[in-house]
């Protein structure tokens, strides 16, 4: 490009940076209003992303995005607090992110919502707004969710699908306070080839464990699964640890939540593969605690709550698993 045409690109930018400089300083006021229609209708048809936002996303899928923020953070504020740069159709600024979490977030894996932690998020963040030529606005912002993570007292892990012979995924764990160590066993194994009835199925599955939970005998369910991988496939299991086989067999079969699940998996075709057993105790230890003042292991649920060694009474007997 000739320097006349250099000149004249600048000189354009130049004009163009009061309009894209205010309309930057009106987006981030919509956010501080709360304002989740105005959000979206000053993108124009274009798209915004955040790491929270799960891929780019526009018009209702935004504004739901951005109401369930206002409704997680109520005093979610966007507030400028460095530079901001101007380029040719561009602008970028950082800005402090801060809110308290008094409302529920989106769960997954099978549990509706994350109930609120009552912390209190400040977090350094970056926001790129591109303007393109046809009045669509395309936004980037960006923070670190490590850190959002850390602060909220969540999990934020990188992990492989895949390595070697390993295969990774998560797990749950849900007891009710029965420390009693399992006599019988039930495992579930499913796998999905249609990864859009991964959520559905994991729903299911959280609904099965749930009905468990308040029945005789019930120890701990343990919930497993793996997200649809790049063929679509997905996997699951859930574990139910019962006192003994008479409870297990009085509570897992009978119970109409766990048929229904069966008969979604197996009779309308929601598994493509499904297998099932149950497992009883054959030989066992006890569960055994150290003492917190000499070391010494005692069995956790003897009758008699003091250490062996040295008198001291014992801490309560842990969850099972």
């Amino acid at each position: 490009m000739n320097k006349v045409g250099v000149l004249a690109r600048l000189m354009s930018g130049v004009m163009r940076a009061p309009r894209t400089l205010g309309f930057a300083e009106s987006f981030l006021a919509a956010w501080n209003a709360h304002d989740a229609d105005k959000v979206t209708a000053m993108l124009g048809g274009g798209h915004y992303a955040d790491p929270l936002s799960k891929g780019r996303q526009q018009g209702a899928a935004l504004r739901g995005h951005a109401q369930t923020l206002f409704s997680a953070f109520p005093d979610l504020s966007f507030d400028l607090n460095g530079p901001i740069t101007v380029g040719d159709g561009a602008v970028a600024a950082r800005y402090t992110l801060s809110g308290t979490h008094t409302g529920a977030l989106p769960g997954g894996l099978g549990i509706e919502r994350v109930e609120p932690t009552g912390k209190r998020i400040l977090l350094e963040a970056t926001i790129f707004l591109v303007f393109k030529s046809d009045g669509a606005v395309e936004v980037d912002n960006g923070f670190d969710l490590e850190t959002l993570a850390e602060q909220l007292g969540f999990y934020a892990l990188l992990m492989p699908r895949t390595q070697g012979n390993y295969q990774f995924g998560a797990f749950y764990r849900l007891n009710k306070g029965n420390v009693q160590p399992p006599e019988a066993i039930g495992i579930t194994w499913l796998q999905l080839r249609d990864p859009d009835q991964f959520e559905n199925a994991a729903r299911i599955t959280n609904a099965v464990a749930e009905s468990f939970s308040d029945r005789p005998g019930f120890v701990t369910g343990i919930v497993g699964a793996r997200p649809p991988d790049e063929t679509g496939y997905s996997s699951g299991f859930t574990l139910s640890a019962w006192e003994n086989l008479e409870a297990l067999e009085a509570n897992l079969l009978p119970n109409a939540t766990h048929q229904d699940a069966v008969h979604q998996f197996m009779k309308e075709g929601l598994a493509w593969g499904t297998h099932s057993r149950v497992y009883q105790l054959v030989r066992a230890k006890p569960v055994m605690v150290a003492c917190s003042q000499c070391g010494k292991k005692n069995n956790a649920h003897k009758s008699v709550r003091k250490c062996s060694a040295c008198g001291t009474e014992l801490d309560a007997a842990p969850v099972y698993w």
